[in-house]
């Protein structure tokens, strides 16, 4: 009786050590920092061409109901491709406000596609295959351009950061890496002439308020 109880309390305390384990193996995943492409918390951005850092801020705050509701999925995407999440939601609230400001999916007239705006006749990807607001289309769009341009960015500019080539890779989400001259210049030419400095921005603004 004394050994079964005695091998009865040694179970409880492996299955116990094991739970343990696992938790601090979920804490340590949900912890990780996601930035083999480059750190955004690294950066010193300027903010949108009119009213900085806290109209970024403000911009981003306003898009939070739309982003929260996908966080799943860009969580997903930045564990998957080693990037951060607080990014890839930046990158939604500049192209769409978190999917809001989108008719049946679709923006910028009807020429893009998504949350993350898919560009339908000129990015070369299978856009509207997938659901305009789905894990799949944000994967899509992070792991076949974000991450892509961020290295091509790096490739193009030895000499940077890749703090910031991620930036410079940011830019040319919107404007192509062949646009990418300077580090001083890395937003001339982009949408309003902010699209970088804006979507870093709104990234480190999420990452403090808990988007790894």
């Amino acid at each position: 009786m004394g050994n079964q109880q005695t091998n009865k309390n040694t179970s409880i305390t492996q299955i116990t050590m094991f739970i343990l384990v696992l938790c601090a193996l979920v804490a340590f995943a949900n912890a990780a920092p996601r930035t083999c492409h480059g750190d955004v918390t690294k950066l010193s951005p300027k903010g949108r061409a009119s009213g900085g850092v806290a109209a970024s801020n403000t911009a981003v705050q306003h898009d939070l109901p739309a982003l929260v509701s996908h966080k799943n999925c860009y969580d997903a995407s930045a564990d998957r491709n080693c990037i951060q999440a607080s990014l890839i939601a930046a990158l939604a609230s500049r192209e769409s406000n978190g999917g809001s400001a989108l008719v049946n999916g679709y923006g910028d007239n009807g020429k893009a596609w998504g949350i993350l705006q898919c560009d339908i006749a000129h990015s070369g990807l299978p856009c509207t295959t997938v659901g305009w607001n789905s894990c799949a289309h944000i994967e899509m769009m992070v792991s076949r351009l974000l991450v892509p341009y961020i290295q091509q960015v790096y490739a193009k500019h030895p000499t940077w950061s890749l703090d910031q080539a991620l930036q410079g890779g940011v830019a040319a989400y919107n404007f192509g890496v062949g646009n990418v001259q300077t580090w001083g210049g890395v937003d001339v030419g982009t949408t309003q002439g902010d699209y970088s400095n804006d979507v870093i921005a709104r990234a480190q603004y999420l990452h403090s308020h808990g988007w790894n």
